[in-house]
């Protein structure tokens, strides 16, 4: 796949440098002549680099920068300097508030290149690194380490934009029952046939996590309370179909869903969210399991 590079540059003959020099090299290139857009582009195109000037028009390049390192959802994304002004001051400054790398104008090119691919091969195995350690080996998909991260940052994104967000807890009914009469193997595999139903029947956008052994939760951004039933709803009503089945066992499973909501306007925090959802889930359970719960419904 093609790695995306954000050039943050005023200057028309070093931007059409900048912009040639990686196009030739096969990188998919957006830009931008200032400060705020290139905040903007950043959090819209998601880059796999960032080509900085210190010297823009509004935002200058060490505020830009210090302003990637401050969003933790950009913690690898690396910041290279491409700039004029490259005194030791400078270089100390830039590094001290995040950059990456360092580079003349003055430059050749394939000293650039160069130093583009060694950032980008850094990015990719530090990523690989956080998402080895973020996803559940079983199911492959995120675990409870990811789901609170980005409870974190979904809660407060909402809350700050009084956007809609939902929160589903899903629990698998009467699994230790497969457990004890079937075997632990046979378990794993109904997990994970559960787990692969739930991904293929979600937006993009949600995130999917192995919330506990049995339990899944899903963060459903820009997603009102109807919203939320309807694809609790659609998930429950795909596994009660599915056949799980092995060839030694007859296997059918059905699922709980707890849903709660984020109230704007109120006190509430991100655990008393996941309380909620835990809260309505429990009332699926003790109505009869194999259904949906809104809390406060």
């Amino acid at each position: 796949m093609m790695n995306k590079i954000l050039i943050v540059e005023d200057n028309p003959q070093d931007l059409n440098f900048l912009q040639n020099s990686l196009k030739k090299a096969e990188y998919q290139v957006v830009s931008s002549d200032n400060g705020e857009r290139a905040l903007s582009l950043i959090e819209e195109e998601i880059p796999d680099l960032v080509i900085l000037d210190i010297i823009l028009p509004g935002i200058d390049g060490f505020e830009i920068c210090q302003r990637i390192r401050q969003n933790e959802r950009f913690v690898s994304l690396p910041v290279l300097f491409f700039t004029s002004r490259d005194n030791i001051d400078d270089k100390l400054l830039g590094l001290e508030l995040g950059a990456s790398d360092f580079l003349s104008k003055n430059s050749d090119e394939r000293e650039l290149l160069v130093r583009i691919r060694n950032l980008l091969r850094s990015k990719k195995l530090f990523d690989e690194m956080v998402k080895l350690s973020v996803i559940d080996s079983l199911t492959h998909v995120y675990n409870r380490r990811y789901f609170q991260h980005r409870l974190i940052d979904e809660f407060e994104r909402g809350r700050r934009y009084s956007r809609d967000f939902c929160c589903i807890i899903v629990d698998v009914d009467n699994f230790k029952t497969i457990n004890d009469t079937l075997g632990h193997p046979t378990g794993d595999n109904v997990l994970k046939k559960i787990a692969a139903i739930l991904r293929r029947n979600i937006r993009a956008a949600d995130v999917l996590c192995r919330y506990g052994g049995d339990e899944f939760g899903l963060l459903l951004p820009e997603t009102n309370i109807d919203g939320a039933y309807i694809t609790a709803e659609r998930v429950r009503r795909y596994v009660e179909k599915t056949d799980l089945s092995t060839a030694e066992q007859n296997i059918s499973m059905t699922l709980s869903c707890g849903i709660s909501s984020l109230v704007h306007g109120t006190p509430l925090g991100m655990d008393e969210l996941v309380t909620q959802a835990d809260v309505a889930l429990y009332r699926a359970k003790k109505d009869g399991r194999n259904q949906t719960r809104i809390y406060g419904k």
